[in-house]
């Protein structure tokens, strides 16, 4: 696998790959005849099953930049003013099984074909659905889609069956840029197997201060010289494997407040000096790394906009005299969902989308209604408002790199391959080592190594903040099976507080306790939120068997602040919904407490004066 290569063209970042994977069918399902791609390029059978009959696939070869120049220049030559306007626009889907008379997909189908939109963003599905549901599109589309995708944590948080990751801190706690690009490349290799092309990753919002964790374990940390490296080796796995890279959510959502009086809306209060040297730093590396977007958020910084609450979706001194002035950046400038409620609320549905291109975003994601933008940014430039030059330069972005991405010539995937590459067992080994590799111990008073026969009576606590959990009685299945005779006990918002004295009466009675902490920060508000009833009784635990209590959360390093005297504590990088693979820590904690592996993990955000980045034990 040879490195990229990157050459300054058209005024942003190409890279060219070339890939060990060999992902599409180049010959059987190249697009032929117009030169844009159109549907035309296949006929009867071929055209109802794109990439299921195909030659042996190719490996992704990337188009020179003069070649993906002229073919974008041509192509845009041949649109009108709102076929232009269409490839700017990127709606929504979702990714599963959808029948072709489905309104959903009438829908969809009428956006590719008939609006012209130059990008779909999806979520949700299993590989083949997505495979099949994204060559259906592509055949619709007279010119081929860029199709993008949150891979957060990997394939696995949008696509049942592919590989998903711990979140980004499990990599900072790992501290291995090794780790983080063999994890970026398959994650890319299976993206562009089920035909995605971008991803919206890496997260750069940086963690600064313990009691505001906004992101939690979506941010690599507070430590800026290893997020670099972790964002470097990031887009380099995902640039070696035919994927392109976003970095986001700009200005920052690391260290966000609700704004006073507009709780709806988010901003970040403080001195522009602090704010270079931080969140603007962050995203400093994302561009130096290479990213080919920067996703932008509804966001404010008053410090650096002269004193404007508007956000960066809408706020030109921050989507381009901050972006491309201060930072450099060259590349595609995407906003974030335009269909919020609040948004569409203050700024109204088309007019937030007209605001954000005159703010100089190229890319308007997820507008409200996508054929009512189109149609009032048509108006706009009829009005004299935006220029068709302003259109022009943001349809030729995106027509390039769909051209360096060769989909000029072959925007299919070969279905029948899919499983080949998603979801394989060097792909899972890989998650499991990356928790192996990340699981972290900040405490330890005399509780491990364990002693032998120790967990021959062992109760297990779960503190868990939400009731419709399903996840924590998969971790009791597994420490039973692993020690058998382990009793479970959940603390959850709608138990009956008998449980409170059995689980007492069995934690009085075992050698080791294990809690198991189920408890995410609070967005923008408190980073520790137990139950105050729950709370009392797990600091009664623990006075009690004050060197037979070992804690391990599941997601929140902060929560070591409420029960200060926890015999050990250890964490694991995932949170419950999006934010990284949670469950596969259990295996990783069942070894630890076997003695198979031992915590090397160090901690990659403060959590207190006497929990600095960097601390991390073992034995």
């Amino acid at each position: 696998m040879q490195p990229c290569n990157y050459f300054k063209k058209a005024g942003f970042l190409f890279f060219t790959v070339a890939v060990s994977a060999a992902l599409f069918s180049i010959s059987s399902c190249s697009d032929k005849g117009s030169g844009s791609g159109g549907p035309g390029s296949l006929s009867g059978t071929q055209a109802a099953t794109a990439g299921n009959n195909a030659a042996a696939p190719a490996k992704p070869v990337m188009a020179s930049p003069e070649e993906a120049k002229a073919w974008a220049e041509k192509t845009l030559a041949g649109l009108s003013l709102e076929r232009k306007i269409g490839q700017i626009i990127c709606p929504d889907l979702a990714g599963g099984y959808i029948a072709d008379d489905d309104p959903r997909m009438q829908q969809w189908i009428k956006l590719a074909r008939d609006y012209g939109v130059g990008m779909f963003v999806f979520y949700g599905g299993t590989p083949r659905d997505v495979a099949h549901l994204l060559n259906r599109l592509q055949k619709e589309a007279a010119i081929p889609l860029l199709i993008s995708a949150d891979f957060e944590a990997g394939p696995g948080q949008q696509v049942t069956g592919a590989t998903e990751f711990p979140a980004d801190m499990a990599f900072a706690a790992a501290g291995s840029e090794d780790l983080m690009y063999r994890a970026a490349s398959a994650a890319a290799v299976e993206g562009r197997a089920m035909g995605v092309h971008l991803t919206y990753t890496p997260v750069v919002d940086i963690a600064w201060r313990p009691e505001n964790p906004a992101e939690g374990v979506r941010s690599f940390g507070g430590d800026i010289e290893l997020l670099g490296r972790m964002v470097r080796a990031y887009v380099r796995g995902y640039h070696d494997n035919g994927m392109l890279t976003t970095a986001k959510h700009f200005p920052g959502r690391g260290d966000v407040e609700k704004m006073p009086g507009a709780p709806e809306w988010s901003w970040i209060n403080k001195p522009a000096e602090a704010y270079e040297a931080q969140e603007s730093a962050a995203f400093k590396m994302g561009v130096d790394a290479g990213v080919d977007f920067i996703m932008s958020e509804h966001i404010a910084v008053p410090s650096i906009a002269g004193g404007s609450d508007l956000p960066a979706s809408v706020e030109k001194k921050l989507a381009t005299d901050w972006i491309r002035g201060k930072l450099g950046f060259k590349g595609i400038l995407t906003s974030d969902d335009l269909w919020y409620d609040h948004v569409v609320k203050r700024f109204g549905a088309e007019e937030v989308a007209i605001r954000a291109f005159e703010a100089g975003h190229d890319i308007l994601l997820k507008p409200k209604d996508p054929a009512a933008v189109i149609t009032a940014m048509a108006a706009a430039v009829k009005a004299g408002r935006i220029s068709e030059s302003r259109i022009d330069e943001a349809a030729l972005k995106l027509l390039t790199l769909k051209a360096r991405l060769n989909l000029h010539k072959n925007r299919f995937v070969d279905e029948a391959r899919v499983g080949e590459f998603v979801g394989t067992a060097a792909h899972f080994a890989l998650i499991q080592e990356a928790a192996d590799k990340s699981l972290t111990m900040i405490k330890n008073d005399g509780v491990f190594p364990l002693a032998a026969g120790r967990t021959a009576k062992m109760v297990n606590i779960v503190v868990q903040k939400a009731d419709p959990d399903p996840v924590p009685a998969t971790l009791s299945a597994k420490l039973a099976a692993a020690f058998p005779g382990t009793q479970s006990f959940y603390l959850r918002p709608d138990m009956d507080p008998a449980v409170y004295d059995k689980a007492w009466k069995a934690a009085r009675e075992a050698d080791l306790v294990i809690l198991s902490l189920f408890v995410p920060r609070n967005r923008q508000g408190d980073a520790t939120p137990f139950r105050d009833a729950d709370l009392k009784f797990i600091n009664k635990v623990i006075a009690a068997k004050p060197k037979a209590v070992a804690a391990m959360t599941y997601g929140n390093p902060h929560l070591i602040r409420k029960i200060p005297d926890v015999g050990a504590f250890l964490i694991g990088y995932g949170e419950r919904g999006w934010f990284g693979n949670q469950a596969v820590y259990f295996e990783t904690f069942i070894k630890a407490l076997k003695g198979e592996i031992k915590p090397a993990g160090k901690l990659p955000v403060k959590v207190s004066d006497k929990y600095p980045i960097g601390a991390g034990l073992s034995w």
